[in-house]
């Protein structure tokens, strides 16, 4: 007997009265602490019954998921909305479902304004001090990453502003950026420090035999004051005193008839910003030449001249750093290129040192040398009976600076 003929009639009472487990639209089912790709796995194949691919950050998430389906709820809106809420996305392409992580749009936190008058420094000190400090801290949010851990995310940055210039310091942020801001301004906004610069700048006249003007004051200093050379092996460009004062420098400088005063500058400025000592004349000089039909139209600017000091003082805890520029110049007439403008001779040095409140510092090492021709004997006598001789003379600059705090 056919045993296949009598099983056929049979399978369909069977499957009556034992139904295999089906998941289909008004099914219930439960699922309690299991691992989301296992989840995802078990949905798919035997609730939605569609074709899908999990993405590789979730292939290992660890996060369990329990949730209950009940008969009268569309499975399908129900999985994407559960999905939705740890932040996995689901995208049905050519009958396929696509599920995949995604990271919600941070939401705009409250901006918040801070206006502020200044006490002592400028809106544009403010602003760059804070601007300094790189950027402010954004308001952050936490997010659960795609493996379970929670991470951070910056909130969007709106309309953050901060004030460049103006009477009043304005800001605008966070709750949390204006708390910072606020906690700063006082620490920030304080009485900038002084530095009080005395100086004499001499013009030495030396020779050959006398070495430099430098050497010339250390000689005369070291008779009556502790002085501390720039280098151990000896003079270099500056002297440094740590007693006395300028003007008692000055007294004995006057003793010597080879130092003749330049200029003798007294300057009170801020620590950071630039003093400029001036004495001389602004000479007009052709700067360059324009043509306007056929007619040449002749630029002019004016140029200083004479003795400038400039100085910049930079006030730290323990010292005064002194940027400095000492020029002494004039114009001479051009002989060759432009004529019709003249020349200009300058002498300039320019460095930069560091001093103990009170100290004084001798700089030297602008030297300029002159050869002159003298003749010598009777002038009625034939040249013969003379003789000619080249007398070398040298001139070195030297500023004597003292700075001290207000």
């Amino acid at each position: 007997m056919n045993i296949r003929k009598l099983l056929l009639p049979v399978l369909p009472a069977m499957a009556l009265l034992f139904p295999l487990p089906s998941f289909s639209a008004g099914t219930e089912l439960d699922i309690n602490r299991m691992s989301l790709p296992d989840a995802v796995t078990l949905l798919w194949t035997e609730v939605l019954k569609t074709p899908f691919m999990l993405a590789p950050e979730l292939v290992n998430d660890p996060r369990a998921v329990t949730l209950h389906i009940s008969p009268d709820i569309d499975e399908r809106e129900f999985i994407t909305r559960y999905l939705g809420n740890m932040n996995i996305r689901i995208s049905r392409k050519k009958g396929v479902d696509y599920i995949y992580s995604h990271t919600p749009a941070a939401p705009e936190e409250p901006l918040k304004s801070l206006v502020y008058t200044p006490r002592y420094r400028t809106v544009e000190y403010l602003h760059q001090a804070l601007s300094g400090l790189g950027q402010l801290p954004a308001a952050q949010q936490p997010v659960q990453g795609a493996n379970g851990e929670q991470t951070w995310q910056a909130v969007s940055s709106g309309t953050r502003f901060i004030s460049a210039s103006g009477d009043v310091f304005v800001f605008r942020g966070t709750a949390r950026e204006v708390e910072l801001v606020r906690q700063l301004l006082p620490q920030i906004d304080v009485r900038a420090q002084e530095v009080s610069v005395a100086g004499y700048v001499f013009e030495v006249q030396t020779s050959e035999r006398n070495g430099s003007g430098l050497a010339l004051a250390a000689e005369l200093l070291s008779g009556r004051f502790s002085i501390t050379m720039s280098s151990a092996s000896g003079l270099d460009n500056f002297i440094r005193l740590s007693t006395g004062s300028v003007d008692a420098m000055y007294e004995l400088f006057r003793t010597d008839s080879r130092f003749q005063v330049v200029s003798s500058p007294r300057l009170r400025v801020i620590s950071g910003k630039e003093a400029v000592f001036s004495v001389g004349s602004d000479v007009p000089v052709l700067s360059s030449v324009s043509w306007q039909d056929k007619v040449p139209v002749q630029s002019v600017e004016y140029r200083s001249s004479g003795a400038i000091f400039r100085v910049k003082p930079t006030v730290t805890q323990d010292v005064i750093g002194l940027d400095i520029v000492q020029q002494l110049s004039n114009f001479a007439k051009t002989d060759t290129g432009v004529n019709n403008t003249p020349t200009l001779i300058k002498r300039e040095v320019s460095t930069s040192v560091s001093l103990n409140d009170g100290d004084i510092i001798v700089l030297g090492g602008l030297a300029e040398n002159k050869t002159s021709k003298a003749r010598t004997g009777l002038s009625f006598l034939p040249d013969v009976f003379g003789s000619d001789s080249d007398e070398r003379a040298k001139t070195d600059i030297i500023v004597v600076l003292q700075a001290r705090r207000v």
